[in-house]
């Protein structure tokens, strides 16, 4: 037995040897022939930098500095070929795997190389190939880079295509290919934690795609998708011969409105929760400029929404439901028949948004709005109450919201019911030609009319009507974005020994309004009362001074009406 032992290690160093002698031998002599013979089987021109035989781990081939196909073809550091020892000893040209490792790839050439092996009988082949790898390569496409990739393509004996299998960044998405029919194959994908090369500002915590790959288009037969608590599910097409062109039908978008403001980048602070469906669609001539042209049109509902439109703001605006018919394109928004639920009534209208100056417009009526909380959510200080109907147009500089009210453009009319001034008692106001001050308290209104503008210049209410048990009264105010009141008000007080029409000036500021007879009617009371006694000689003087008033201008009045106001600071210059 000792014979034998010697014997086989005696073989096992002749081996080694032959193996070593092997390695060493200088390849490079071979090249032309290498090309030439790949080039004939592969039907691409072939150039290699330098051959050698490796033994480990199994013995094989490595060609260094491959370049396959013309200047959009495979160029890779090296390929390495395993023969498949079992079959060579039964006389068969098998190669059990190819190995293309660390370059780059174009998307049509892996496409031809895939075709070939998988069409060609294996006699026509010279050499059945039964398993081809790439690792560490990247996927080049018009316009776009996908890498590093992972790819492994399983033949069958014939050499038909058996299954194939795509990964990239580390694995976080991977696929699953099998072959169909007419050059189509059934495609299953899946990813975690994975940016998508053409929005990598939206990574995806999961996605599951299904469906089927041809030659010059994909039809996802069913995907779903989630990303930052976004889910979003449908089906869809992307079409990829001349350009590329993407169709989806979207039967469940779900997100909280934080998260999507977020991936927006948009400062507005908004909650609650929107759900959507429609069609999406998206047209370029490269993959890269696809995410510039998509289009959306589809219904969208939103749920327990606030609003803070400015951050000085003490309340945010609160809306119990938004609906709306949704038409997006790339610079563009529009919601049509726009409905909302919010503080008790109802507001219904258009809207569109312009990305490009990032510009709101909208067309609204509102009908049986609560007053009280949504100025509350507007300012700090509570002027009226009531339950309003209106309309009104609008626009309003969305990049500017700190801005408010100065970046908002307004025209509408109100028509507010049941409600309150609170702050100021008019009719006893209008009762004193004393002219001391304001009278405390507050004004209950059976219906209060009127017209409203908003601009930089603040709150403008024109054409003021005010209808109540005690008294009438119209006139304007305005409030300034410092919350400084100013304007004029004519009331008729009833019941108060014949007063017809008492002029009043409204002053002060939102939180201390200050409203007083004007002093062309104190001074037409005064005379009055002078020549023809009180009573009657007062009211016919408060008439002759408020007749004179109008006559000849408000000037005097404008000028006391500002005597109560908040001083501003110095404009810098």
């Amino acid at each position: 037995m000792r014979w034998l032992k010697r014997l086989l290690v005696g073989l096992l160093a002749l081996l080694m040897l032959a193996m070593t002698a092997a390695y060493l031998t200088p390849l490079d002599t071979y090249v032309p022939e290498v090309e030439r013979a790949l080039s004939e089987q592969l039907h691409e021109p072939v150039s290699i930098q330098h051959l050698r035989i490796a033994a480990l781990p199994l013995p094989h081939l490595e060609l260094q500095g491959v370049h396959l196909g013309g200047q959009e073809g495979i160029a890779a550091r090296s390929v390495n070929v395993e023969p498949d020892l079992p079959a060579l000893l039964t006389g068969e040209a098998v190669m059990r795997r190819i190995l293309v490792q660390d370059g780059t790839a174009s998307l049509a050439q892996v496409r031809k190389l895939v075709d070939l092996f998988s069409n060609a009988p294996a006699t026509a082949q010279g050499a059945a190939v039964r398993e081809l790898q790439l690792s560490g390569m990247s996927l080049l496409t018009t316009g776009m880079t996908f890498g590093p990739i992972e790819c492994k393509l399983e033949f069958a004996r014939a050499g038909e295509l058996e299954r194939a299998w795509f990964a990239m960044d580390g694995q976080k998405i991977t696929a699953v290919l099998l072959p169909l029919p007419e050059r189509h194959f059934s495609v299953k994908a899946q990813a975690h934690s994975w940016a998508p090369p053409l929005f990598p500002q939206f990574p995806l915590d999961d996605l599951q795609v299904e469906g089927v790959l041809g030659e010059q288009d994909f039809t996802a037969q069913k995907f779903a998708a989630t990303l930052r608590g976004i889910r979003m599910a449908g089906s869809g097409k992307v079409e990829f011969s001349d350009g590329w062109r993407v169709q989806a039908a979207l039967t469940q978008i779900d997100a909280p409105l934080e998260q999507v403001m977020a991936l927006l980048e948009k400062p507005v602070e908004l909650t609650g929760a929107i759900s959507a469906k429609g069609a999406l669609s998206g047209k370029a001539d490269t993959l890269a400029a696809l995410k510039d042209h998509f289009w959306f049109s589809g219904e969208v509902l939103v749920s327990r929404a606030t609003a803070r439109i400015a951050a000085d703001l003490r309340h945010p605006l609160k809306f119990d439901q938004i609906r709306a018919r949704v038409a997006a394109q790339p610079e563009h928004l529009e919601l049509n028949a726009l409905e909302a639920r919010l503080y008790g009534g109802k507001l219904s209208g258009t809207m569109s948004i312009n990305r490009k100056d990032a510009m709101l417009a909208a067309e609204i009526a509102v009908n049986g709005i609560a007053m009280q909380s949504l100025v509350e959510a507007l300012t700090n200080e509570v002027l009226f109450t009531g339950s309003m109907d209106g309309a009104a147009k609008f626009s309003m500089r969305l990049d500017a919201f700190e801005r408010f009210p100065e970046n908002l453009q307004l025209a509408g009319n109100f028509h507010l019911r049941n409600g309150i001034l609170t702050k100021v008692d008019l009719a006893q106001a209008a009762s004193s030609l004393g002219g001391a001050g304001t009278a405390k308290g507050a004004t209950r209104f059976d219906d209060l009319t009127g017209l409203l503008t908003v601009d930089a210049s603040g709150y403008h209410f024109k054409n003021l009507k005010i209808a109540s048990g005690s008294l009438n009264a119209e006139g304007r105010v305005d409030i300034s974005p410092a919350l400084q009141l100013g304007g004029m008000l004519d009331t008729n007080v009833k019941g108060t020994a014949g007063l017809v029409s008492m002029p009043m000036v409204v002053s002060g500021t939102l939180n201390k309004p200050v409203v007083r007879p004007s002093g062309s009617a104190l001074a037409g009371a005064a005379v009055g009362t002078a020549i023809l006694g009180p009573g009657l000689g007062t009211a016919i003087g408060v008439k002759v001074g408020g007749f004179l008033n109008k006559l000849f201008g408000r000037k005097d009045d404008d000028k006391n009406s500002n005597k109560d106001a908040v001083p501003q600071p110095p404009t810098k210059k």
